[in-house]
């Protein structure tokens, strides 16, 4: 819950994203009007709905956050008009479609949160026809980075603190998506766009975009920065550019190069970014304008688990892991008459090694039950 507490602080004082929803908000006039709101943490979007003449909102989250709403909209009065339901948006049910969704899911990236995805099963599952989205669509830029803070994120494992052994991890840190918070000064190039991308509709699962970057002094490049800007409500636009004055407090991308790429006056840098927007593999690719080598990154290279536990798309799953074994001990005790005690008591007996102590049986018990039994 502290991390969760924190996350949503952060929410709760970015004065200028609060504002920007509720002018939103105030454009689609809600009045009377249902809302789902996708992802609701602490329920804050809902809220304004309500606020704002909203007649009930369903608040859709998977986490206790939503405890939190729940409890939020009592102590405020409101709870007769916002339902939780605990669950992921794409396993939810709602008993009547709605006006209105609204999410607040706009990665750093714009897409890398999984807003596409998510926005077109709401909108295909939730919404009335004629019904209405916020965010409304989401515009994407790439430019060139230089930048010392940048680059430290690359190289921290090559440091003369960390002991050799472990040198080798620069090349997960390498192939990583590291949220950054960009100055202007940072930005090496004038910003790309190469993305407008209307929420609601259905995309592809992968998205690649394309840039060349105009190279105006001679240099290096320590890698490519990502941000979005997004249109919320007619007029009504929120953006984490790092060049825009009125930027709301959200992070941009940053994605390096294994060493700072020289670069002259009038090179033409080609880049590229490949995002599946709903398992979130990002992969990126530089062309070195002196020698024409392609540089090739990948966030699937710095995921830590050994080759031969990957299980890459179109593998044939072989058996299941300890876990789902586990997982299916526990569930084959309910039958609708013992207690958890009972079940508890009964896996302890038959399945005594199940996991390496009693201890650890129990508490296993105890939290399968709680996330998968009601």
């Amino acid at each position: 819950m502290a991390n969760t507490l924190s996350e949503h602080h952060g929410y709760l004082v970015d004065a200028r994203r609060t504002k920007l929803y509720r002018l939103a908000i105030g454009k689609l006039n809600v009045d009377g009007e249902t809302v789902a709101d996708l992802g609701c943490g602490f329920g804050v979007l809902g809220m304004m709905c309500l606020r704002a003449g909203a007649s009930h909102v369903w608040g859709i989250d998977a986490t206790d956050a939503t405890d939190i709403a729940r409890e939020t909209a009592e102590r405020s009065g409101l709870a007769d008009r916002y339902t939780c339901i605990r669950a992921e948006t794409f396993r939810a049910d709602l008993p009547e479609r709605v006006d209105v969704l609204i999410c607040d899911h706009v990665g750093y990236f714009g897409i890398d949160y999984g807003i596409l995805h998510l926005m077109a099963d709401a909108r295909e599952r939730f919404l009335k026809p004629g019904g209405r989205i916020i965010p409304e669509r989401i515009n994407l830029f790439l430019a060139g980075v230089r930048s010392d803070a940048c680059r430290e994120k690359l190289d921290p494992w090559e440091t003369p603190d960390i002991p050799a052994d472990y040198n080798w991890l620069r090349s997960y840190a390498v192939n990583t998506k590291h949220a950054v918070d960009l100055v202007p000064t940072d930005i090496a190039t004038a910003p790309v766009p190469v993305a407008e991308l209307v929420l609601g509709e259905n995309h592809g699962e992968s998205l690649a975009f394309k840039a060349t970057l105009a190279i105006e002094e001679d240099g290096t490049l320590d890698g490519i920065a990502g941000w979005f800007d997004c249109h919320l409500a007619a007029g009504v636009r929120m953006t984490n550019s790092p060049l825009a004055r009125d930027a709301i407090g959200r992070h941009q991308i940053f994605l390096g190069f294994d060493k700072p790429l020289p670069v002259k006056a009038g090179d033409a840098v080609e880049v590229s970014v490949r995002i599946n927007h709903i398992n979130g593999i990002l992969a990126w690719t530089v062309r070195d304008p002196a020698t024409g080598r392609l540089q090739r990154y990948s966030n699937w290279a710095a995921m830590p688990m050994s080759a031969g536990a990957r299980l890459k798309p179109g593998t044939a799953p072989r058996s299941l892991n300890d876990k789902a074994r586990n997982l299916g001990v526990v569930l084959g005790y309910i039958d609708g008459e013992r207690s958890t005690d009972e079940i508890e008591q009964a896996v302890l007996r038959d399945h005594p090694t199940l996991l390496p102590s009693a201890l650890e049986i129990s508490r296993f018990v105890k939290d399968v039950l709680a996330d998968y039994a009601t």
